[in-house]
């Protein structure tokens, strides 16, 4: 009987045999149709070198692959169609895509590494000082998020599948989102070391790309305090909404801290480029995949949720041509950008020709705090912050 209920366990944790036969298809299957393509590559054009064109091209397809993997996986969690088990075809999804991105960069680095294929932690500390700049910080990031995938396999074994908003909580799963931030973050780390990137509309895509993913990532690990991706009836007030003050303060809690993040990926790109018209619809534009994958209802529906995000990028392209000199107050322009946006897609989109119920002191105060919020970042983005020299 002890003998049943452990294997009946590890069925649970590690998922049935239908299961595992889906992640193995998609995990390998996904990967074996890269590796013949890379094989193609390799033996008639060559892998590309890092610093090419083709290179950043690859590199930035493979990011996406990873991006789309977590957003099906945050999607599948946030709309029940995970199990209790480990091995889902929406991990071997997102996993995948990662395995992939990380062996192409690896094996690009090694192909301009002057020496054998390290070995020894001597060796391998020579192959990643010999990085072009921008690369180790991926590299961290690949390490981190591999141990952390691993360590997430024994921690549901131990301790069992989390459930609910702890999922976002687990060691395990912060140590994979941290790993996948700065993996994620190469195509911008890469750029900031080289004096000449970002100078055109089409140099930056990848660069607001790659933050934009990165910020999503930090997007599914706080959905339970976002409004984007909270369901209108937690954040409402007065008639029809049972939750009295408890909507109002729930949504300007998530207003104020989101609006702290996307300032904060907007002041480090400012940080070091001048935003092309454009580069903000970009960024904001990979963020809204996410939104659009972790907010609540039916996929066909989904759509919907990416208009506000994409809006917002379009009202701050124009914004900044405007007064983008003057950062102050355009860092408090950005949320004011999101939170109108937002008002206007509840009522043409949404149908909610009250809003959402909040007294007028509320509806206009908002936009202040989180002007507040964003100005703070501003200022804090002034300090004499650079990244080292690798």
């Amino acid at each position: 009987m002890a003998m049943a209920g452990n294997a009946k366990g590890l069925v649970g944790i590690f998922g049935t045999p239908q299961e595992l036969r889906d992640f193995s298809e998609v995990f390998f299957g996904s990967l074996a149709i890269a590796l013949v393509y890379f094989l193609v590559r390799h033996f008639t054009t060559g892998i590309a070198k890092p610093g090419t064109k083709r290179f950043d091209l690859t590199m930035l397809a493979l990011a996406f692959w990873c991006f789309i993997g977590m957003c099906i996986d945050g999607w599948a969690h946030t709309h029940g169609e995970v199990d209790d088990s480990f091995f889902t075809k929406w991990h071997g999804i997102w996993y995948s895509g990662f395995t992939a991105y990380a062996c192409y960069i690896v094996f690009a680095l090694w192909q301009i590494h002057d020496g054998p294929f390290p070995k020894s932690p001597a060796a391998i500390k020579e192959f990643l000082d010999g990085m072009p700049g921008g690369y180790k910080v991926g590299v961290m990031g690949m390490v981190v998020f591999s141990v952390s995938g691993f360590g997430d396999m024994l921690w549901h074994s131990f301790f069992g599948i989390e459930g609910g908003t702890d999922i976002l909580l687990s060691p395990t799963h912060l140590g994979l989102a941290a790993g996948l931030i700065l993996s994620l973050l190469v195509p911008a780390m890469v750029a900031w070391h080289d004096p000449d990137s970002g100078k055109t509309f089409k140099s930056q895509i990848p660069i607001v790309f790659g933050l934009g993913c990165a910020w999503s990532v930090i997007t599914l690990f706080t959905i339970y305090s976002n409004h984007l991706t909270t369901n209108y009836f937690e954040m409402c007030m007065g008639k029809g909404c049972a939750l009295g003050t408890e909507g109002l303060e729930r949504g300007i809690t998530s207003i104020t801290f989101q609006a702290m993040i996307m300032a904060g990926f907007i002041f480090f790109f400012l940080k070091r480029w001048e935003p092309q018209f454009g580069a903000f619809t970009v960024l904001l534009s990979a963020n809204s995949i996410a939104i659009a994958a972790f907010a609540p209802g039916k996929l066909g529906e989904a759509w919907k949720h990416m208009l506000t995000p994409i809006l917002t990028g379009i009202i701050l392209d124009v914004v900044y041509r405007m007064y983008g000199e003057r950062k102050r107050l355009f860092a408090f322009l950005i949320p004011t950008a999101s939170i109108l946006s937002w008002y206007l897609m509840l009522v043409l989109i949404g149908g909610y020709n009250n809003l959402l119920g909040w007294t007028i002191h509320a509806t206009v105060g908002i936009v202040f705090v989180a002007g507040g919020a964003s100005v703070m970042m501003s200022v804090l983005s002034d300090s004499d912050f650079a990244l080292p020299q690798e």
